[in-house]
């Protein structure tokens, strides 16, 4: 029988020891940690602010985005970088009432801190706060043409994640941060990794470094095929990267850096397996490749969910059906 709680394994895991199974992130209920930090107000739209996050963003509901909030297409706030002294509205972190969020937040979800690892979700990263205000395309040409200019601003927006985290370390007591921002899509990094390490390194680790002053462990969440910056993230400071996806070399990753950092995800979210017509065996197959690949690899924590798409029962279905084959797969692969 294990003698680590779900808890306690799953930060052995952050803190590169050794565990006694497999740790399982979570969305919901079932996992040995979850995030929280959903109705912070600055990092996404929210029904209760007129649909706009702190920067007075706009956002609305996507079909594209499986009914998801996303930043409004076609709005963009800011149309010349070296300008965003003068037309971004930054948020006062101190003026939102944490305490009541957290409160409505935890009798929401039921979130039991003593039981589960906990880690602040921080959406909306500084590469991802520059593209919220310009536009995926101007957001790139601005890092080619001003890249002083971005340097500066993802500073300045650092500045405010960092009150974030101090939020997240006072008022809700995390064990980790999980910084959100997704620099690549499916394929490839939506810059070179050269940009990524002259603009936006510096910032992540400025971060990484305040998040471990204030006692918490820092994540690094980015969607998409990003290992060629795997190194860097280590170099930051982010003890796991979150939302591994299947188009990386999860295996090849693990083997070389599991014991620096753990990949946390791995569920092939863009395959079959991530579609509305997956079917229950299909998902419960992928749990079973995902625990039989890398079950035995250090460094790995299995994180999986679907989004609601074809109705919330069905949804809901296949959740628990993931989450009941990679208990079984663990403790199996345990004993």
């Amino acid at each position: 029988m294990p003698s680590l709680s779900p808890k306690e394994n799953y930060l052995r895991a952050l803190r590169h020891e050794d565990t006694e199974y497999v740790p399982i992130m979570a969305f919901g209920p079932g996992g040995d940690a979850s995030w929280v930090g959903v109705l912070n107000p600055i990092e996404k739209g929210q029904q209760a602010y007129g649909m706009k996050d702190g920067y007075g963003v706009p956002y609305s509901l996507s079909p594209a985005a499986a009914g998801g909030m996303i930043p409004t297409p076609g709005v963009f706030l800011l149309k010349d970088v070296t300008r965003w002294k003068k037309d971004v509205t930054f948020p006062s972190v101190k003026d939102i009432d944490w305490q009541k969020l957290k409160d409505t937040e935890y009798a929401m979800f039921g979130f039991d801190p003593d039981k589960i690892a906990t880690g602040f979700l921080a959406g909306t990263g500084i590469w991802e706060r520059l593209a919220s205000l310009m536009g995926f395309e101007e957001a790139m040409i601005a890092m080619m043409e001003e890249p002083e200019a971005c340097y500066d601003f993802f500073s300045a927006v650092t500045d405010i994640r960092i009150q974030e985290a101090e939020i997240a370390a006072t008022v809700y007591h995390t064990d980790s941060y999980v910084n959100f921002d997704d620099i690549a899509t499916e394929r490839q990094l939506f810059m070179s990794p050269e940009t990524y390490r002259k603009l936006i390194k510096p910032h992540h680790k400025r971060l990484n470094d305040a998040i471990k002053n204030l006692g918490m462990i820092p994540v690094q969440h980015t969607c998409g095929h990003a290992e060629l910056c795997i190194e860097d993230y280590i170099e930051t400071g982010a003890a796991a990267w979150n939302a591994v996806q299947a188009s990386n070399d999860v295996a090849g990753l693990l083997d070389k850096y599991g014991s620096q950092i753990c990949l946390e995800g791995c569920y092939d979210s863009t395959g079959k397996p991530g579609r509305p017509d997956a079917t229950v065996e299909e998902v419960v197959g992928e749990v079973e490749r995902c625990f039989r690949e890398y079950g035995k690899r250090k460094g790995f924590i299995f994180m999986g969910a679907l989004v609601a798409r074809e109705g919330e029962d069905e949804t809901s279905k296949k959740n628990a059906a993931m989450m009941e084959a990679a208990h079984r797969c663990r403790n199996a692969l345990a004993k």
